[in-house]
């Protein structure tokens, strides 16, 4: 599993590869919290691994499309941004919860396609979450240093690159074909 700050990390990047435009701090409240709501099966009594136990149907994509369908819906007028859109951004959101999981070495596998059988996971470089809530610091945690090379770097990479392109885009001024 990863830790809650990489899951937050990746909501908030993925919710400003999706703004194209200034977006209210609500915005970026959801971003950050709802990649982590997955992760309220933790409280549950069913067994590890079991449909309502950690790493159970909270981690599925049905779970992601209903929340994500849920939260849009409360917010697309206040946002002022299509609910299609909205409802879109916030399951990539939530659905990277489970990626991200998935991506560790260790735990039980993930059922994206619950109430299927089928479980994905344990196929990546990421390591088990050695911490709980307490401040990431890289010299003592092996997984923060995975997630920071694996995760926080190529998304820093990639929402600089988009950001960049969207400025240069609107810097330039339009060219007439014609002339």
């Amino acid at each position: 599993m990863a830790t809650l700050y990489t899951h937050a990390a990746l909501g908030l990047g993925l919710a400003r590869l999706c703004a194209a435009r200034p977006k209210p701090w609500p915005y970026w409240g959801l971003a950050a919290l709802l990649p982590l709501l997955p992760d309220c099966d933790v409280f549950s009594f069913a067994a590890y691994g079991a449909p309502l136990g950690h790493r159970g149907l909270t981690h599925s994509f049905a779970f992601a499309l209903v929340v994500s369908a849920f939260a849009a819906s409360a917010t697309f007028r206040y946002f002022r941004a299509s609910w299609w859109l909205l409802t879109g951004t916030f399951f990539a959101i939530i659905a990277s919860h489970g990626l991200l999981d998935a991506l560790t070495r260790g735990g039980a596998d993930i059922p994206f396609f619950w109430p299927l059988e089928a479980r994905y996971g344990n196929w990546g470089p990421l390591r088990v979450a050695d911490m709980g809530l307490d401040l990431p610091d890289p010299r003592y945690s092996r997984a923060w240093r995975s997630e920071l090379l694996w995760v926080w770097l190529p998304t820093l990479v990639l929402v600089g690159l988009v950001t960049a392109y969207r400025r240069w885009k609107q810097s330039t001024p339009p060219t007439d074909s014609l002339a």
